[in-house]
């Protein structure tokens, strides 16, 4: 998924949808919801909003915000993201880094996977920075320790808010804000919601690394 986020309503909208084959074709293509957000623009890039973009190579809209192997702390960023070179093919490592920059709202996520009944999905935790004792609580987390899904409606900034504990009222970070609808249907209609750290990364790695979280679904009729 592509998502965008409004800098006027902080809201994120699903606006596009970028796919790879196994034969190496990558596709790109507006979703509807791209025509709803009143304030989106079709990007430079890809200014037909009614076309399907094909191409053999991935496109430089999203090749630019992937790592280079040639970087010399390359490894280590795989090693954060929980994978091995083998595995580090273009698209997942933007559905695992979000491909965030600093000159727009656009970040790629995963679409969630669903086998044997359990939607499963994986996230960079946020905002562990703004969190007082957050680095000494990530210190002590283990790869596999479950994190308590939180509400904070008290939240200034964004009521919906999803806080990550611990341990009761010890937050990490939050969910991001792109996975909040959908956790909020889900929350809602009484399914099972359990998050678990899968990933803990050092100081060395940059806040927005820290933690790679697994996020695990199951429907209330499951």
């Amino acid at each position: 998924m592509v998502v965008w986020q409004d800098r006027e309503t902080r809201l994120f909208h699903h606006v596009g949808t970028l796919e790879a084959d196994p034969a190496g074709d990558y596709r790109f293509q507006y979703q509807p919801e791209a025509r709803l957000a009143p304030n989106f623009r079709p990007f430079m890039a890809f200014p037909d909003s009614d076309r399907q973009y094909r191409s053999t190579a991935l496109f430089p809209f999203f090749s630019n915000r992937v790592m280079s192997p040639s970087r010399p702390d390359f490894g280590a960023y795989l090693d954060a993201l929980g994978l091995t070179r083998d595995q580090a093919d273009p698209v997942e490592l933007l559905a695992r880094s979000g491909g965030a920059r600093a000159t727009d709202t656009v970040q790629i996520v995963a679409e969630p996977i669903t086998e044997n009944g359990v939607e499963t999905a994986r996230f960079l935790v946020s905002g562990c920075r703004y969190i007082d004792g957050a680095d000494e609580r990530i210190a002590r987390l283990v790869a596999g320790q479950p994190l308590r899904v939180r509400p904070e409606p008290e939240n200034p900034q964004d009521s919906p808010a999803l806080l990550l504990d611990v341990t009761s009222g010890d937050p990490v970070g939050w969910v991001p804000r792109y996975l909040l609808d959908y956790l909020h249907k889900h929350i809602d209609q009484g399914a099972d919601v359990q998050v678990y750290a899968e990933r803990v990364n050092g100081p060395e790695a940059s806040w927005h690394m820290r933690v790679l979280a697994r996020l695990e679904v199951r429907p209330a009729n499951g």
